[in-house]
């Protein structure tokens, strides 16, 4: 929701955002310091974050863990799975698409 805000749930994608453009800002400034930022970016996963059975369409927190651990072990920034890589990487004309999606 960092990239494709939900309307139904404006805060919290937009505390999604904040997250998102601080973790930009803060890499930016310290890396003259030497200083790595890591950032996290998870999809949405298998939990039961607003009912029990809401999120069983989506991938496993285990699997989102072995992923996370060994993309650190690669020396990457941005920690993705799943939506979240596609999100990284889209272009604004796939990014509208996405929101228009998440709204039709």
């Amino acid at each position: 929701m960092a990239f494709s805000p939900f309307a139904k749930v404006p805060v919290y994608s937009a505390t999604k955002a904040f997250f998102r453009s601080f973790t930009l800002s803060l890499r930016h400034i310290l890396k003259a310091k030497n200083i790595e930022v890591i950032e996290i970016i998870p999809p949405a996963l298998n939990t039961d974050l607003g009912g029990v059975g809401l999120h069983d369409i989506h991938p496993s927190v285990a699997d989102f863990i072995v992923s996370i651990f060994e993309q650190l072990k690669n020396g990457k920034n941005e920690l993705t799975f799943g939506t979240s890589e596609t999100r990284v990487n889209a272009s604004v004309p796939e990014l509208k698409a996405s929101f228009e999606a998440l709204h039709s």
